[in-house]
């Protein structure tokens, strides 16, 4: 089956746009000569698999799922499998459940690949999955616990949703308290400030010190508005620059890493991320080594993402993972104490699937109380900025009804 985009037109001249999912062209046109419509367009939305002899440096990478649709698509799979379903057919099924065409096409290039032959597991490297979703795959698809890997990795991306959304929860609302606050200051300096200004050195007074700091900012504000705009474009451009060195972005990691309670939440969430992907590696029978390969990109901190290189190294000369991973100071004691305690007990997927359950309560617990202290914290600040500009406003008029008693 293909997945058709096509343009017609019917007898009184009105065009139609849709999708058409059949076995060939020739079936497409059929159909819509049967509705009665001159076809104008008719274009695929999938596109031709690659040859699986090539080597992965020449498999095309397509159109990649959103964490949620790969979520989505796991859980579906799973379900369908678990039911008996044919793979082929769940992928035909599957695919109905997504409204986006580069969605859709991922799918339908998965199903292609399935019906010419190939594995699940080859389609999805094809189509720019991620290496733990390829593999687990292609685990589940040896031992035939496919549908079990599938619910797996669904929770796995499910658990990484959720952690990314509380810190987009702990950021927002501090950004949108800053970003008001400063709104309300740049339109008080630019606009009100001159005004109140303007009618008191009429009298001839003297302003307050206060007022004249004030007043400063506000001409600044009034005639460099747009070099301090590009200013903070060019500050930002140069810093995403400055990130694709890997150099400074180990620099970068590194200092944040030495900032006290900043280090507790970025190790805790990274930890949680390493734990629960090794975890669900284990669990599904990819070799340590390979697993450890793939876990190591989930770390998104590089000083702790080398440190786990280097583990895996280690790990390849006979050291056990707990003491792989000890150098550097990085991963928390605990962390490393569970770690043994699973090696020792022929346990270790449970117990970093456990470790992986306490660190994101942690982290998520973290979170709350740094959005906690924040917030108000921003709220005083913001309060206290607004009310120096305000008393440089009303230090002239108080001054001014003086002069005029």
């Amino acid at each position: 089956m293909t997945l058709f985009l096509f343009e017609a037109m019917d007898a009184h001249g009105k065009k139609h746009k849709g999708e058409l999912d059949v076995a060939s062209e020739r079936l497409a046109r059929a159909q819509l000569k049967g509705n009665g419509w001159v076809v104008r367009k008719l274009t695929t939305l999938s596109e031709p698999i690659v040859d699986r002899s090539r080597s992965d440096a020449g498999v095309r990478k397509g159109a990649k799922l959103s964490i949620t649709e790969t979520s989505q698509f796991l859980q579906q799979l799973s379900i369908l499998v678990q039911a008996g379903m044919p793979l082929a057919q769940a992928l035909d099924t599957i695919v109905e459940g997504f409204e986006q065409r580069k969605s859709k096409r991922v799918i339908v290039a998965l199903r292609q690949c399935v019906l010419e032959g190939g594995s699940l597991s080859q389609g999805l490297r094809q189509q720019g999955f991620e290496e733990v979703i390829c593999n687990m795959v292609a685990a589940g698809e040896e031992t035939g616990q496919l549908d079990q890997v599938a619910s797996r990795l669904a929770e796995l991306f499910e658990r990484r949703q959720q952690l990314d959304q509380d810190l987009l929860s702990a950021t927002l609302y501090p950004a949108l308290i800053l970003t008001a606050g400063v709104g309300v200051m740049m339109f008080l300096l630019a606009v009100v400030v001159p005004q109140i200004v303007t009618v008191f050195e009429r009298t001839g007074g003297e302003l307050p010190l206060l007022t004249q700091v004030v007043l400063g900012m506000s001409k600044f504000v009034q005639h460099d508005a747009l070099w301090m705009i590009l200013t903070l474009v060019m500050v930002i451009v140069l810093y995403r620059l400055a990130m694709r060195s890997d150099d400074v972005h180990f620099r970068r990691d590194q200092l944040l890493l030495r900032i006290p309670a900043v280090s507790t939440l970025l190790v805790r969430m990274d930890m949680a991320r390493f734990s629960r992907t090794l975890g669900m590696l284990l669990t599904g029978g990819v070799p340590v080594l390979a697993a450890m390969h793939i876990a190591v990109q989930s770390l998104s901190m590089r000083p702790i993402q080398a440190i786990a290189m280097d583990g895996r190294e280690l790990l390849r000369e006979g050291e056990s993972l707990a003491h792989a991973l000890k150098a550097g100071g990085y991963i928390p004691h605990m962390a490393l104490r569970m770690i043994a305690v699973g090696e020792q007990s022929g346990r270790l997927d449970q117990m970093l699937l456990q470790i992986a359950e306490n660190y994101e309560r942690e982290s998520t617990r973290a979170m709350k109380r740094l959005l906690t202290i924040l917030e108000p914290t921003l709220v005083i600040i913001m309060a206290a900025l607004v009310g120096l500009l305000a008393m440089a406003i009303l230090l002239p008029i108080v001054e001014m009804n003086q002069l005029v008693h």
